[in-house]
């Protein structure tokens, strides 16, 4: 799959570092988050996730594959989250498919309401059909 993206790293304080990487995988829409969502970080993670969100048709991905911490501030942006998505029409699909992410969803019954998907591949296909389409855009640039 083809990737477009720009990213940020911000660091929050001493030692809480979390990033935030938008772009494209195969046309669909990606926002990648790395490091630990507490109270400490969670306000940089929501400042570009809901905006990223407002913005968005169809399908989505949010990769939480990069996450090393979940706190409950986490989990109630990632609920924020899903529910924007709703009533804005957009289908949120999550990839996440370690511990660090999956128990805190599992131990609140997120997972079955946010259904995660182990990796970025099947999370993509997911939101591709969310969007209508069947396949990737070309590679390649069309004739001018």
């Amino acid at each position: 799959m083809s990737e477009d993206s720009a990213s940020a790293v911000v660091s929050v304080d001493a030692g809480a570092v979390v990033s935030v990487d938008a772009g494209a995988v195969g046309g669909v829409p990606v926002l990648r988050v790395g490091g630990e969502i507490d109270m400490g970080t969670c306000d940089v993670v929501r400042h570009a996730l809901l905006p990223w969100l407002d913005g968005a048709s169809g399908g989505v991905v949010v990769d939480l594959s990069g996450v090393t911490f979940l706190a409950s501030s986490g989990l109630e942006l990632l609920i924020e989250a899903a529910r924007r998505a709703d009533r804005g029409g957009v289908r949120l699909v999550l990839v996440a498919g370690h511990r660090a992410v999956l128990r805190p969803l599992q131990a609140t019954n997120l997972d079955a309401v946010l259904a995660p998907h182990p990796d970025l591949d099947g999370a993509v296909a997911a939101a591709r059909t969310a969007s209508g389409a069947t396949e990737p855009p070309p590679d390649v640039p069309g004739p001018a």
